[in-house]
């Protein structure tokens, strides 16, 4: 237990809302309503096609941009067994059925985004500032199944230990206080500039400055033992009770508590490409966002969670991915009041280098394909409605664990635009994502009888070895449990089952500007 999984929860607090795992496309009210936005011709384009403001009116356009997106993520997770009983069940105010589900919430009230542009007769240029990444806080107030999991084998070490000694067990349960809190804002400023080659052709080119912010704070404290009789004591005191006082103090870092308060900044450079093909009803866009490079530098006040990842000073990489977007848009009518959206996103997650290459662990990139129609009821309304589907390349699962939480999407948006002076309009919109849940089944839930096996072992080796060079004493108990300990504990059965799921809702209202 001496990695005790604090990261299985700061790594989820990562607040995406739509896009890749690594990426907020949620990028306008407009996407809320119709999120097959890339091949359309808005102010919004500043963000999904660059090159297409070049087709709006001549003149000044701004939009201003409000979301709010409120999620949660649960994880419903069950855990090994000991006398066909679950050990999740031997946890204080636990389920008896030992099927335990751990929530996290993550919000982000206050979501903004800008665009501006300026057009002339050749030239044209935009500007877009939102929070590309991350973009929220999340909490989990009762830790997560793959750190309790390793608590749940304290009564399993004690009882392998009381059975040695009496021939009867000793602990009948556990307790432990966890707590994590997440924050991650990924802020992107955009530039582009673009040139219309001639009436149905124009190109772009743009650079985005993104710089990212984290904070990660998190606890897990009070390990304790539940014993038969009804006390609640910590193990190296348990054992000393057991006259085993060299193995209580070689063992006492094992379930000391652990801390963690990180700050992580960083910056990065994204350029990005754009082409837009307007012809008669027709209007085809693509758009290529190379890869930014990007590290985080860890300023960390206190890391005693025993990960590296954390540790003050440290550079850890986590680029964002190249993305390569393409979309066609068709006006039906004669008086272009109906116009059909469709949309497809590639983000090449596999390339992107994230900390000890995680990302290798994915099935294959990230896909979207997205579908939208808007239709001008009046001339002062509009009303929208698309879908996204998301994939996340996860393959078999081998990178969704609780360390990376996502899971394939369908997401729905509608919503209004509602022109209330000529130059002027107000879109509202509501989008919903329905994610598809994933089971992931485990013979060793999180490898914790390789890991923990391991680090028990390696603890006992070096104790044994001190005793052998005389530079410690070990009493005739110690010397019987430390013989038949490693061998007990391969025999528990530590399958597992994390089944994944999250809700997310985003609300947003935005004011478009021309002058």
């Amino acid at each position: 237990m001496r990695k005790l999984t604090l990261a299985a929860a700061l790594l989820l607090c990562a607040s995406a809302h739509a896009g890749g795992y690594l990426t907020n496309t949620n990028q306008s009210v407009a996407f809320l309503r119709n999120p097959a936005r890339d091949a359309a011709i808005g102010i919004d384009g500043a963000y999904f096609n660059p090159a297409g403001i070049g087709f709006l009116s001549r003149g000044w356009h701004l939009s201003l941009n409000i979301e709010s997106a409120y999620q949660t993520r649960e994880i419903t997770s069950s855990f090994g067994s000991v006398n066909n009983r679950s050990l999740f069940a031997l946890g204080q105010g636990n389920p008896s059925d030992g099927v335990k589900t751990f929530k996290g919430k993550a919000q982000a009230p206050v979501f903004p985004t800008l665009d501006l542009a300026a057009v002339y007769n050749k030239w044209f240029f935009s500007a877009h500032f939102g929070i590309t990444g991350g973009g929220g806080k999340c909490a989990y107030n009762n830790g997560l199944g793959s750190f309790e999991s390793q608590v749940a084998m304290l009564p399993v070490i004690v009882n392998t230990a009381s059975n040695a000694i009496t021939g009867q067990n000793a602990a009948a349960g556990y307790s432990y206080n966890s707590y994590v809190r997440g924050r991650q804002y990924y802020i992107g400023g955009q530039l582009n500039a673009g040139y219309k080659i001639n009436s149905k052709l124009n190109l772009s080119l743009g650079v985005r400055a993104v710089y990212a912010t984290t904070n990660y704070y998190g606890y897990v404290r009070d390990m304790k033992v539940i014993t038969t009789t009804g006390q609640a004591v910590d193990l190296p005191t348990l054992l000393t009770q057991f006259n085993m006082p060299t193995l209580a103090k070689g063992v006492s870092n094992l379930t000391g508590d652990r801390n963690l308060n990180c700050d992580q900044s960083g910056w990065g450079i994204t350029p990005i490409l754009g082409i837009d093909w307007k012809s008669g009803r027709w209007n085809l866009a693509a758009k290529w966002e190379l890869k930014t490079r990007l590290r985080l530098k860890n300023k960390s006040g206190e890391n005693t969670s025993g990960l590296e990842e954390f540790d003050d000073g440290k550079t850890i990489p986590a680029d964002l991915p190249t993305i390569l977007t393409g979309g066609i848009q068709y006006t039906a009518l004669n008086d272009s009041s109906l116009r059909f959206n469709v949309g497809a996103h590639w983000f090449r997650d596999k390339a992107a280098t994230q900390y000890k290459h995680r990302e290798n662990k994915l099935g294959g990139d990230g896909f979207e394909f997205l579908g939208g129609v808007e239709w001008d009821v009046k001339k002062w309304a509009t009303v929208s409605l698309g879908a996204q589907y998301t994939n996340y390349g996860l393959g078999k699962g081998d990178f969704l664990n609780n360390i990376s939480f996502v899971t394939d999407s369908w997401s729905l948006g509608f919503g209004a635009k509602f022109q209330i002076r000529k130059n002027m309009a107000i879109n509202v919109a509501y989008f919903k994502t329905f994610y598809l849940g994933f089971d992931k089944h485990m013979k060793d839930y999180n490898d914790l009888k390789a890991n923990l096996g391991g680090q028990l072992s390696e603890k006992l080796t070096a104790l044994g070895k001190a005793a052998a060079a005389g530079q410690i004493h070990l009493t005739p108990t110690e010397q019987t449990v430390m013989s038949k300990l490693p061998t007990a504990l391969g025999t528990f059965n530590t399958a597992g089952t994390d089944h994944f799921d999250r809700t997310n809702d985003v609300f947003g209202v935005s004011l478009d500007i021309n002058f």
